[in-house]
């Protein structure tokens, strides 16, 4: 048994013998099995008394180091699944963190893509110059009259126009009312050819066009066909109808009409005449479906407005080269022969002979403009009629339009505008510095203001190639 540490350091003073109560080691408790047993409880051993001899001489040397405890073993955490292990406290296990998914940095990366892209949005744009143009307010009232001359025969600085000529139809469905005898003539659209002169010809209204199998149709007013242009003969549009009621004119196409009216000029005989491309039809002759005269009459005005708008619309369709006034459209309307539809209905049918004076717009804008005092300095001027625009012929025989001069009125407001060439300003500013901007600007007599970005913002001078410079025409706005 090992010697005490307190009793080997006992001080040497004392001489008689002390009786020492061996006090028992406690031992290391061994982990309890499952479930664990009441841990056994050791006896003390008895006291045994015995003569301590005197110690030798104290030393660092004979002082034994005391015996370390071990430590209590801790019980296992096992497998709640294996039953040995019941009655052992389980601790829970560890929950896992689930991985989270991080969103900052595609954040970021879509924030510096956004701002690199409206980098480049704002390097790559274009050079953009924004004119407004010049213009004059023009107000026209019953003095405003002018006169306007065939192209064919105009003087060098007068008023010029030329003709253009259709046709339209229009036709609706009516119920029917009893039967009357119906006498209608057939008719259809011809072409007349001058080969003749270089000059227009005329041809009066009811002019003859005999069919090769002796069938004789009529013009029913006046045309104005045109001269040839070298070996191309001069050719217009004119509705033809038979010169009598029945079946017998309802005919196929036809290679060649000639007009009997010009066989005392051989020469013109020969070479003015018309052919049809379709059949003419309509003739009839006989017992035919009645239609009530008053659904008649609404029937025809409603057809003929719809026609008016129809050649309204035509006048409106020119190009930017041209300019057509809807009011100086002549119209003439010719009621068509009805024929049958299905239950019970009949079909009315309505056509307008539309002929639409043509004006060349720099010659018509340069007219206005002279009647107001303005000269527009060289420039090319543009006519922007008003809300309240409006034109209205004055000539008493409407027949000579085409081959004589006429006279017409405007009234209401409309505007003169300069015309800006685009392509000859982005040429002028071309590589120059953006300080001579107004001096190049000023120099185009139509632009009345000026603006320019300069693109990309750090330059400070027009791109050298003109393609790469934006012209942008701002219109002033419709006069009232």
């Amino acid at each position: 048994m090992a010697k005490d540490y307190f009793q080997d350091i006992t001080p040497p003073e004392e001489s008689q013998p002390r009786k020492i109560r061996a006090t028992p080691r406690p031992q290391p408790t061994p982990p309890p099995p499952p479930p664990p047993p009441p841990a056994p409880v050791e006896e003390p051993e008895e006291e045994e008394e015995h003569t301590e001899e005197a110690p030798p001489e104290r030393s660092i040397r004979n002082i034994d180091a005391p015996e370390r405890r071990p430590k209590p073993l801790r019980p296992a955490v096992n497998d709640v699944r294996d039953p040995s292990n019941f009655g052992i406290q389980q601790l829970p296990p560890k929950p896992k963190r689930p991985r989270t998914f991080r969103w900052w940095p595609w954040i970021v990366a879509l924030v510096l893509i956004v701002i690199l892209a409206g980098l480049a949005l704002f390097a790559l744009r274009k050079t953009t110059v924004t004119i407004v143009p010049r213009s004059h307010s023009v107000v026209f009232d019953q003095t405003s009259q002018f006169t306007a001359y065939p192209s064919t025969t105009a003087a060098s600085g007068t008023l010029a126009y030329s003709l253009i000529t259709s046709t339209l139809q229009a036709s609706q469905s009516v119920p029917s009312q009893g039967s009357q005898n119906v006498e209608t003539k057939a008719q259809g659209t011809a072409t007349v050819y001058n080969d003749y002169s270089t000059s227009p010809v005329k041809l009066i209204a009811n002019t003859r066009f005999l069919s090769p199998n002796g069938l004789t149709f009529r013009i029913a007013s006046a045309v104005l066909v045109p001269g040839k242009t070298g070996t191309t003969p001069g050719h217009v549009t004119a509705t033809i109808f038979a010169d009598d009621t029945g079946p017998q004119y309802n005919i196929g196409p036809v290679s060649r009409f000639t007009i009997p009216g010009l066989q005392t000029t051989p020469a013109m005989y020969s070479n003015i005449y018309a052919q049809t491309t379709a059949s003419t039809t309509g003739g009839f002759s006989g017992q035919q479906a009645a239609v009530d005269p008053g659904t008649l009459s609404s029937t025809i005005a409603a057809l003929r407005s719809q026609l008016a708008q129809e050649a309204q619309t035509a006048a409106n369709q020119n190009g930017s080269s041209t300019i057509a006034l809807p009011g100086l459209i002549e119209i003439t309307y010719q009621d068509l022969p009805q024929a049958p539809a299905a239950n019970n209905t009949v079909q009315v049918n309505e056509q307008a002979s539309i002929q639409i004076p043509v004006f060349d717009n720099a010659s018509f804008t340069q007219t206005i403009a002279q009647s107001v005092g303005e000269n527009g300095e060289g420039a090319a001027l543009d006519f922007v009629p008003g809300k309240s625009f409006s034109s209205q012929g004055i000539s008493e025989a409407s027949s000579t339009l085409g081959t004589d001069p006429f006279s017409f009125q405007l009234s209401g407001n409309a505007l003169l505008v300069w015309r800006i060439d685009s392509n000859a300003l982005a040429q002028a500013l071309a590589g120059h510095d953006q300080n001579a901007f107004t001096t190049i600007t000023s120099g185009f007599p139509g632009v009345q203001e000026a603006h320019a970005r300069i693109e990309p913002f750090w330059k400070t001078s027009f791109p050298s190639n003109p393609a790469d410079i934006v012209i942008t025409v701002q219109p002033p706005a419709t006069p009232q």
